[in-house]
């Protein structure tokens, strides 16, 4: 089976992004089996508001393609709200089918309260649902209360994340397989 490519997307506009933390220890774990990873930040873009006939922007060519070439995805997004960032909406908007379509997508959120990130990421699921990607089924909410500044998860976390990445690298596997199927490359039984 080839090399599993992984896009994660970092939808947080904070310098210091717990986020951003959490994804670096995904992307780590991630690598650690194997995959190759792609770390998109929303912040590093400063990306113009989304205008429907305005031109892609040029750091935004490079991105469509590495999300065209991903076997999955990860998104991290805070808690806005209710609901999840503007930078990544507008991230978004720049999109289509084309970057997400049959693509396994896992989604994650921090909060700044205890109970808080359900709505956020049923609102990320509807999205991307909409953009042809394939929400898993696991999902990651962790609030700030829950953990240390740097992220040390106790045992119940550790293993949820833990759950959260097979479940990501479940369905990347299924998608490998059906498209080797589909190209002729594996035998039929």
């Amino acid at each position: 089976m080839k090399n599993r490519s992984i896009a994660i997307i970092n939808g947080s506009m904070n310098k210091n992004s717990f986020t951003k933390k959490l994804l670096n220890i995904i992307s780590e774990r991630l690598q650690k089996t194997g995959a190759t990873i792609t770390f998109i930040d929303v912040r590093e873009l400063q990306l113009p508001v989304y205008e429907p006939n305005m031109e892609l922007p040029e750091q935004l060519k490079e991105v469509s393609q590495q999300l065209i070439e991903a076997d999955g995805i990860v998104v991290g997004v805070p808690e806005y709200h209710g609901s999840y960032t503007g930078a990544v909406k507008n991230l978004l908007d720049y999109f289509g089918f084309k970057e997400f379509e049959k693509t396994p997508i896992a989604l994650l959120t921090t909060t700044g309260g205890l109970k808080a990130g359900t709505n956020t990421l049923n609102h990320l699921r509807l999205v991307f649902r909409n953009l042809h990607g394939i929400v898993i089924p696991e999902q990651f909410a962790i609030c700030k209360k829950e953990t240390t500044p740097d992220l040390q998860l106790d045992e119940n976390y550790d293993l949820r994340l833990e759950k959260f990445i097979q479940g990501l690298e479940t369905e990347v596997k299924k998608k490998i397989l059906l498209e080797a199927w589909e190209k002729n490359e594996l035998p039929l039984r």
